[in-house]
C-alpha cells in the first residue's frame, strides 16, 4: 500500500508521536490512551485521571463500547501489557467498523525494555499478528474468529533513517523479517514494531 495512504506514519511522525490531529474526521478510540491521547481521539483506560473519556480496566472484556463504533483504533505500546490478547483482538475486531484501522505498536521481542517493564505480559515478532490475517500461514488456525488484512509492519520508527547506512539494513530486515527475528536480532535489535491492520467484516 502506498506509504501517503497509510495512518501509522501520520500518528508516529519523524518528530515524534503526532501532535495534531491527523484523523481527517474519522472516529478513532485510543486504547490504553493514558495522558498522551491521540489528539482528536477517544480516550479509554483504567486510569480515571489519565486523558481517558471512559475509565475502564481493559482486561475486562466486553469493553463499554458499542459495536462497530470506530473508523481507527490505536494501541500505542499498551498490547504487551494485556494479559489475554486474543480476546483483546476479538474486541478490538467487535468494536471496528467495517474496513476500519487498527494501529499497533509493540517492543520487539529482543528489545531490552521488552522484559524490563514487569508488567509486560507478551512478546511479539513480525509474524505475531499473522494469526489474525487472513491468508497467511499462520492465520489458519483461528485464533480470532475475526480478520484483518495486514497493510503495513515496520520494525522500528515507520519512516525512512537519514543515514544512508541505517537505511540499507533497514530495507534488508524487512525484506527478510524471519531472518532478522531468528539471528540478525541477536546482533542489531530494534526498539518496537509496527503494524497497520485493516478490519476484514461481511458488509452484507
Amino acid at each position: 500500500m502506498e506509504e501517503d495512504k497509510l495512518l501509522t506514519p501520520k500518528i508516529f511522525t519523524l518528530k515524534g508521536f503526532a501532535y495534531e490531529n491527523v484523523l481527517g474526521g474519522k472516529k478513532a478510540l485510543d486504547v490504553g490512551c493514558g495522558f498522551r491521547k491521540l489528539p482528536g481521539a477517544r480516550g479509554i483506560d483504567i486510569i480515571k485521571t489519565s486523558d481517558a473519556d471512559i475509565a475502564h480496566d481493559l482486561a475486562v472484556f466486553p469493553w463499554p463500547v458499542e459495536n462497530n463504533s470506530f473508523d481507527i483504533i490505536l494501541l500505542n505500546s499498551v498490547l504487551e501489557h494485556m494479559p489475554n490478547v486474543l480476546k483483546t483482538m476479538k474486541e478490538l475486531y467487535r468494536i471496528s467498523k467495517p474496513g476500519a484501522r487498527v494501529v499497533i505498536k509493540v517492543p520487539h521481542f529482543r528489545c531490552a525494555d521488552a522484559f524490563a517493564d514487569p508488567t509486560h505480559s507478551h512478546y511479539f515478532t513480525s509474524q505475531s499478528m499473522d494469526y489474525f490475517i487472513a491468508g497467511t500461514e499462520l492465520g489458519h488456525y483461528g485464533y480470532a474468529s475475526g480478520k484483518f488484512k495486514k497493510l503495513g509492519f515496520w520494525y522500528g520508527w515507520p519512516h525512512a533513517s537519514g543515514n544512508p547506512l541505517k537505511q540499507m539494513l533497514k530495507v534488508f530486515i524487512h525484506k527478510f523479517p524471519d531472518f532478522y527475528d531468528q539471528y540478525l536480532s541477536l546482533l542489531l535489535p530494534t526498539e518496537c514494531i509496527f503494524w497497520e491492520l485493516e478490519v476484514v467484516k461481511d458488509t452484507k
